[in-house]
Parts: structure tokens; C-alpha cells; sequence
């Protein structure tokens, strides 16, 4: 992002849940995997809009994990059963922290309330391949303790399944990733 002058777009920095927007206004604001782990998320989707020039655009990415919560769909035997349940362990501790495991679908509907027009999304949802495998390993890594800690997983289930993800044992999924967008009125 350091050659962003020399690309003709400007990279600012600043807590969208707490702070006013930054600028005279953008053309664009983007977010992603950001507002469903910001408190103040209702107040933050504002702020955004609210920093939008007349015609401009808003695009807010955000996963859905209650939509298809599974992270092995095929669950067609005992690494895939302990797969599912280190996710809904995994879902069970960021609903604890406030976390809305829905926040994705509701994207279309916030941005239409909140005044935008020509609303739409999309959804991704891959199954398989080296991205997922990637993702899952580095959040089972980085939650491991919080899983142990809080009783909800042990430490041998965790390196069983992420000897299971590096064995290629497993066919993962990701929260599908809806992308919703809208443009603020001229």
C-alpha cells in the first residue's frame, strides 16, 4: 500500500466503529470481515454511508456462518464429525464475544434501510481446495487456546484434526461470504 500516491487512491487508517469518517467524502468505501466483530456495528454501517458522496458506492463483505455452518458438508465419518464440532466450538466462542454469526444475509436489507439504491449481493461458497485447508489451519491455530481453555474442545481433538487438515483427510468448507453493495442516492 506504500505506492497508493503514485496509484491515484489515498489508504487511511481509523476505528470505523468509533470514529467519524475521515475525508470530504469517497467515491468507495469498502469493508470486509469487518463490521460483524465491531460492537458498534449498526453505528460503524452508518458512519460508512455517511461517508459516501452522492453516487457513490458501498461494498461490505462479511461471512455467514449460521448460513452453512458445517466446515466438512460431508460428514461421512469421525474426522469429519470432530471437523463440525470444533466449528460449532469455534461459533459458540465468537457468539460469546458478540459476534453476529448471521450478519452477512442481513447485508442487503441494512444497506436498502439505510437509504442506498441499486442494492444487490452475492454469495461465495467454495467447498475444497488449498485455501480452505489454509484457513481452517490458521484459525484452529489461532483459537486453540481459547477452545481448551473455555472446556470446549481438548488439545489431543485439536491435533487430531489439524493432523487430519494436513493429512488432506478432509473436504473443507468456508462460511459462504455474501457481498452486498449499494450506491448512496445522487
Amino acid at each position: 500500500m506504500t505506492a497508493a500516491a503514485d496509484a491515484g487512491y489515498e489508504v487511511r487508517r481509523h476505528d470505523v466503529g468509533v470514529e467519524p469518517p475521515p475525508g470530504d467524502g469517497f467515491d468507495l468505501v469498502h469493508a470486509r470481515l469487518v463490521l460483524v466483530h465491531v460492537p458498534q456495528r449498526a453505528a460503524a454501517l452508518a458512519t460508512m454511508i455517511s461517508a459516501l458522496r452522492p453516487g457513490g458506492w458501498l461494498l461490505v463483505e462479511e461471512a455467514d456462518p449460521m448460513m452453512q455452518p458445517l466446515v466438512c458438508p460431508d460428514e461421512s465419518g469421525p474426522a469429519q464429525r470432530l471437523a463440525n464440532k470444533l466449528k460449532r466450538d469455534f461459533r459458540t466462542l465468537m457468539a460469546q464475544r458478540g459476534v453476529d454469526l448471521s450478519y452477512g444475509r442481513t447485508l442487503p436489507r441494512l444497506l436498502r434501510g439505510a437509504g442506498l439504491v441499486d442494492v444487490e449481493a452475492d454469495a461465495f461458497f467454495p467447498i475444497t481446495g488449498a485455501a480452505c485447508t489454509l484457513l481452517e489451519q490458521a484459525t484452529v491455530a489461532q483459537i486453540r487456546d481459547r477452545l481448551v481453555a473455555a472446556g470446549l474442545a481438548t488439545n489431543e481433538e485439536v491435533d487430531r484434526h489439524l493432523g487430519n487438515v494436513a493429512a488432506g483427510l478432509l473436504d473443507l468448507a468456508t462460511s459462504p461470504m455474501i457481498s452486498a453493495w449499494g450506491r448512496k442516492p445522487a
